[in-house]
């Protein structure tokens, strides 16, 4: 009766995920630390060497203004130590030349301690804001987006329920984006690819490489065989389900 118990608990325990991030650091992709796709540009802070942010770690901050030309801003930070409050994890980011200073840091990058995929409600962890010399720039947060991405032109978005997956863009320039649905997913171990197709013959692939394959990823568009665009993602985050062991 015991073991029918935990199997009946185990097999209501609910999916949880796992959440990467990576940056293009000019045609070759790093893991991030957290990325922003925020209103007037894309940010992204490299991972550091060390996970434990008590002592400042050299990063590189990178910075895409919107639109642009795909040419990064980079300068090279300082980041942590970290602190929490209200539900946020503040992270300083400290300009060079400058001392970190954990009672005032004026430049930071804040992460929800709360929407994040700690908990199985969330399969994105909710990167709230970057503060920079730059300014301000709150963060596009899609908390059940199996895929979060940012091109030179456009936010990417798929939704991918483990049946079907969903498509979305939202242009910088200001134009229409798309919005397409059953879609489906391509898994291998040198590739995950999701496709999606629409009525009028486009057909719109999103193809992410595992690190072991330089974990580079891009946005393509097709009409029939033609292909029209290709665009090197410029920072993405992927969720994938955690596999439980047994």
């Amino acid at each position: 009766m015991l073991g029918l118990a935990l199997s009946a608990l185990a097999l209501a325990a609910p999916q949880r995920y796992e959440m990467r991030s990576y940056v293009n650091t000019g045609g070759k992709m790093q893991p991030a630390f957290a990325w922003c796709d925020a209103p007037g540009r894309v940010l992204a802070v490299t991972r550091p060497a060390k996970a434990e942010l008590i002592t400042p770690q050299p990063v590189t901050l990178l910075q895409w203004p919107k639109p642009n030309s795909g040419q990064p801003q980079k300068a090279q930070y300082q980041l942590g130590p970290s602190e929490g409050a209200a539900g946020t994890v503040y992270t300083t980011l400290t300009p060079p030349g400058q001392t970190p200073n954990r009672a005032d840091a004026t430049f930071f990058v804040s992460i929800s301690n709360i929407e994040n995929v700690v908990d199985p409600h969330y399969r994105m962890t909710h990167v709230n804001e970057f503060r920079t010399p730059e300014g301000a720039f709150r963060c596009r947060y899609v908390p059940q987006a199996a895929f979060l991405g940012a091109t030179a032109k456009r936010s990417v978005i798929v939704w991918d329920n483990g049946k079907t997956a969903t498509y979305a863009t939202r242009n910088f320039d200001g134009t229409p984006g798309v919005y397409v649905t059953s879609g489906r997913r391509i898994a291998s171990a040198e590739l995950t690819a999701y496709e999606f197709k629409t009525r009028d013959g486009y057909r719109y692939r999103v193809e992410i490489r595992p690190p072991t394959a330089g974990g580079m990823g891009s946005l393509s568009v097709f009409r029939g065989s033609l292909a029209l665009q290709t665009e090197p993602f410029l920072a993405y985050s992927s969720s994938e389900p955690v596999q439980e062991q047994p």
